[in-house]
C-alpha cells in the first residue's frame, strides 16, 4: 500500500523500493542497498542519483566511501509542494494555449464525421463542448429523454439548463411519457419548453440536434456518445423532431 503511493507520486519501481530500504537500513553502503532493495547494482548509482535529486536522499562520506541514507521523511511533503507547484505552473501555460489549439482543431475541416465517446464523463465533456457553441437565441432540441438518465444525472441536467438560460439559449424536450415529473421541473425554465411522446413510444436514449451536429446519446452500464457533425444530418432531424412535435403531448 506504502510503495503504491510512492508510484502514485512519480517514483518508478526501483526508486520506491531504494527508498524504503534506505528507511530500514539507514546509513549504508551501495551493495547493502542493493540486497536488500532487490535492485541490481548496476542501476543502484542511478537510482540513488534520482533520489538525491528530488530531495528524498543524501550521503556522507565515511573513510572515503560513500554511505547513503533517506533525508526526514518531510522532504516528502516538499517533494509533493514542488510537484504542486510544477502542475500550477504547467496549467497556467496549457490555459494559455488552448484557445489557439481549440481554434486549430475547429479550423481543420473534416466534412461529415462522426466521434465516438465512452462513459459518462465522456458524454457530459462532449455536451458541454456543445454547449459552448451556441449563442444567445439559438435552439437545442432534445428527443427521447428517458427516465433513467434523469435518475442518474438529474444535478448535473439541471445545472446545465441554468447555464444554459443564463446565455439566452431556448430548448425544446420530447420526453418520454413516463417522464413527467422531471419534465414539470424543466417547464419551470423561461426558455425551455416540453412536450411528451405517445406511451408506446419509449426510448431508453436520447438524441441532442445542434445547429450543425447531433449527438445519439446511449444509456447503457457504459454511457455512449456518438457525436455526428454534418449540417444536412441536423437539418433533416429538425424536420423529423418538429414533426414529431406537432404531433406530440404537451
Amino acid at each position: 500500500m506504502e510503495e503504491e503511493v510512492f508510484r502514485e507520486l512519480g517514483l518508478s519501481n526501483g526508486e520506491t523500493r531504494v527508498y524504503f530500504s534506505l528507511v530500514r537500513l539507514g546509513e549504508s553502503g551501495v551493495g547493502r542497498i542493493a540486497k536488500e532493495s532487490g535492485v541490481s547494482k548496476s542501476k543502484i548509482y542511478d537510482i540513488l542519483n534520482r533520489l538525491i535529486d528530488k530531495g528524498l536522499a543524501g550521503y556522507i562520506i565515511k573513510n572515503r566511501v560513500k554511505q547513503f541514507l533517506a533525508n526526514d521523511t518531510h522532504t516528502l511533503v516538499e517533494y509533493v509542494q514542488k510537484k504542486e507547484q510544477k502542475l500550477a505552473v504547467m496549467k497556467k501555460k496549457i490555459l494559455t494555449l488552448l484557445p489557439s489549439l481549440e481554434q486549430q482543431r475547429k479550423s481543420f475541416s473534416f466534412g461529415s464525421f462522426a466521434e465516438v465517446t465512452e462513459g459518462f464523463h465522456g458524454l457530459r465533456s462532449v455536451r458541454e463542448e456543445l454547449l459552448k457553441g451556441l449563442k444567445s437565441g439559438d435552439s437545442l432540441l432534445v428527443f427521447g429523454a428517458p427516465r433513467i438518465a434523469n435518475e442518474k444525472w438529474e444535478s448535473w441536467f439541471l445545472n446545465f439548463h441554468r447555464r444554459r438560460e443564463s446565455r439566452g439559449i431556448r430548448m425544446k424536450i420530447l420526453y418520454n411519457s413516463n417522464v413527467r415529473d422531471f419534465g414539470q421541473v424543466r417547464k419551470k425554465f423561461k426558455l425551455t419548453k416540453v412536450r411528451y411522446l405517445p406511451n408506446e413510444l419509449v426510448s431508453p436514449n436520447w438524441v441532442d440536434i445542434y445547429n450543425e451536429c447531433v449527438l445519439f446519446c446511449f444509456v447503457l452500464k457504459t454511457p455512449l456518445a456518438l457525436l455526428v457533425r454534418d449540417k444536412s444530418l441536423a437539418d433533416s432531424f429538425k424536420v423529423y423532431f418538429n414533426i414529431m412535435w406537432e404531433a406530440s403531448k404537451a
